[in-house]
């Protein structure tokens, strides 16, 4: 059995239901629980990812903006280094090339929200370099660090995450320990938001969220992950709704 399966075996399967032009799938009832308050969401845009395009941004945006008080959008820029890293790029180039990435991809949400009427006083768009100096995030990474290196199903769990991730950009193998580890730097940046991002915001329930199922989602919020999720933190799946019968599907 796979990471990703024992992950799986222990959620609580939750129904899905449709809120407006999306559909939501909360992991566990905790995490319905976090969505039923909807008091603080974190969007979290993924680089190198053809599903953030301008229209679908600018509709989820405007969504989240009337569903939830507070949305905080995070662009991991920095943790974008990791990856050039792991596909051989040198430091220099892999600063330069993830630089250039994140900057198209901050422009494109700015537009995106721009569109939509946002932001509102209280959200924030952020790059991942703004927040790891805050305190609660990098004690949340120390702890995060601790459990890959003592749980050996979540260590599985991203490095096959990892790989997929050079696997989609073109790399072809070998997977070298060394190479999968440099990969998996990018996904241990991003599991204080997945684990803490209420603590990290500072409010007082956060839900995270993709548009589809992450093996590593699952396995912190419904698996023996060692690492501890606070019932103010949510987790779920939320992708488009199916178009009716008839209508045309907008790219």
């Amino acid at each position: 059995m796979t990471a990703a399966q024992k992950g799986a075996v222990g959620r609580r399967e939750t129904p899905a239901f449709r809120r407006g032009p999306f559909v939501v799938e909360p992991f566990t009832p905790s995490c319905r629980a976090v969505w039923e308050r909807r008091q603080h969401v974190v969007f979290g845009v993924s680089p190198g990812n053809s599903y953030f395009h301008v229209t679908r941004l600018t509709e989820l945006l405007g969504w989240l903006c009337t569903e939830f008080a507070r949305v905080d959008v995070v662009i991991p820029d920095a943790a974008l280094e990791h990856t050039y890293a792991a596909l051989g790029y040198d430091a220099r180039r892999a600063a330069k090339k993830a630089r250039a990435e994140i900057n198209v991809l901050h422009n494109r949400v700015v537009r995106a929200w721009k569109s939509s009427g946002g932001p509102r006083a209280a959200d924030g768009l952020h790059r991942m370099s703004d927040l790891v100096s805050n305190d609660v995030y990098r004690e949340k990474l120390a702890q995060c660090e601790r459990a890959l290196g003592e749980d050996g199903a979540l260590w599985e769990t991203c490095a096959q995450m990892s790989k997929d991730v050079l696997a989609a950009r073109g790399y072809d193998g070998p997977f070298t320990r060394e190479r999968i580890e440099r990969a998996m730097g990018y996904l241990v940046a991003e599991l204080p938001f997945f684990v803490a991002s209420a603590d990290v915001f500072g409010v007082a329930s956060s839900l995270n969220f993709y548009h589809r199922a992450l093996p590593l989602a699952e396995f912190v919020f419904c698996g023996t992950s060692s690492i501890p999720v606070s019932p103010r933190q949510g987790y779920a799946v939320i992708r488009p709704a199916p178009a009716p019968p008839g209508c045309p599907v907008r790219p």
